[in-house]
């Protein structure tokens, strides 16, 4: 049976985990960064690894008229000219996407720890997926919202309930043991390794051009269109939930629980040495560097 590895990356939470097989969650848990996504591949072995994030930074071909127009349906004259293909392929459905511009200064922090992710993937023998060629053994770039879209039919009916809709579409999806205290990040990768599942099995598709990357997606065909979804009555209400931003999946006031803000600087320490995601949110936090790095 397919067996996924779904990865939600959050530059301030780190990877959350999911292993899908077939329509059953195997089990969800926390991994602190890419060097412990590398050593968890090389033990569990899926048959492949579906990641929240884009695996490089864009190549700006949406500048590019002759790519504009081989479009099915071209963008407007002057507009997403900083996306890739396969985010203005979402985006002009209604599915709101993320923009990986070409220039790495123009992007956002989270995409640098979605490269660094991709880069442990293929150290561990899953090179990204690009749109041609084999796709068991490789690291599909995924984007949820898009695939609980595609699964539903419809937009999210809104933030208040964006928990409940997730769950509610992968019930819907047949997904079985969706843990009962799950996060909306371990709801997200539990849709990236149902995402990976059916793209294997040949129930997905993917949008993109190949020069630049896809987006894999478990629908075999996007509608043309997608509005917002009605919010059922029977859907219970979620509230904003806080979580600690260290990533221990605790509820909290502020940003951190007593005493985890040390806990995630003493990690973001020991990572910076091989990442720069680690090095920028040190820097964007005000907290001092270890010795050695960023000299």
């Amino acid at each position: 049976m397919t067996r996924v590895l779904g990865i939600d990356v959050s530059l301030g939470r780190g990877l959350d985990a999911a292993v899908v097989v077939g329509s059953r969650v195997e089990q969800v848990f926390k991994l602190g960064g890419p060097e412990a996504l590398r050593e968890c591949l090389d033990s569990l072995r899926p048959d492949a690894v579906a990641i929240d994030a884009p695996p490089t930074p864009g190549k700006g071909l949406l500048r590019d008229e002759e790519v504009r127009r081989r479009l099915a349906v071209p963008p407007a004259p002057g507009k997403h000219l900083d996306r890739r293909v396969a985010e203005y392929e979402l985006s002009r459905r209604g599915i709101g996407s993320h923009q990986t511009h070409w220039e790495e200064g123009k992007l956002f922090s989270w995409m640098t720890a979605g490269f660094e992710t991709f880069g442990a993937a293929k150290a561990a023998g899953y090179p990204s997926y690009l749109g041609s060629g084999d796709r068991r053994g490789r690291a599909l770039e995924v984007f949820p919202y898009a695939s609980y879209v595609a699964l539903a039919g419809c937009l999210s009916p809104g933030r208040r309930w964006r928990i409940a809709w997730r769950r509610g579409v992968l019930d819907r999806a047949g997904v079985r043991d969706v843990p009962d205290d799950v996060t909306i990040d371990g709801l997200d990768a539990i849709c990236a390794g149902l995402t990976g599942v059916r793209f294997l099995n040949g129930r997905g598709s993917f949008e993109g051009d190949t020069r630049e990357g896809v987006i894999v997606l478990p629908v075999v065909r996007l509608l043309d269109k997608y509005k917002r979804c009605e919010a059922p009555e029977e859907m219970p209400v979620i509230t904003t939930t806080r979580w600690c931003a260290c990533g221990c999946g605790e509820v909290v006031r502020g940003e951190f629980r007593a005493g985890h803000d040390a806990r995630h600087k003493a990690r973001l320490w020991r990572d910076a040495t091989a990442g720069s995601a680690a090095i920028e949110e040190l820097i964007r936090r005000k907290w001092k560097l270890p010795p050695g790095v960023g000299k």
